[in-house]
């Protein structure tokens, strides 16, 4: 098996670590939700566009994408039944 990068399979935020008013980021994308009080004011959701580019560079892009939308799709199915 070759060596993977650091950042494989870490295309999206691990959403579990997310805290209101503290970017939480991944090699691409970051979320932000912004609450002062009772409920949220904001979210906001940024993708670093020269990380993208060189993502897609990747000799394992699409490996790596794959486990990201795997990971994003069980932990969304995880959330929503439990």
């Amino acid at each position: 098996m070759s060596e993977k990068n650091e950042c494989f399979g870490k295309i999206f935020p691990d959403l579990d670590r997310l805290e209101f008013n503290k970017p939480l980021k991944s090699a691409v994308f970051s979320v932000n939700l912004r609450s002062q009080g009772i409920g949220i004011q904001d979210r906001q959701i940024e993708a670093d566009h020269e990380a993208w580019d060189r993502c897609q560079d990747c000799v394992s892009f699409r490996s790596c994408y794959d486990l990201s939308m795997a990971r994003f799709v069980l932990e969304n199915a995880l959330h929503s039944r439990f």
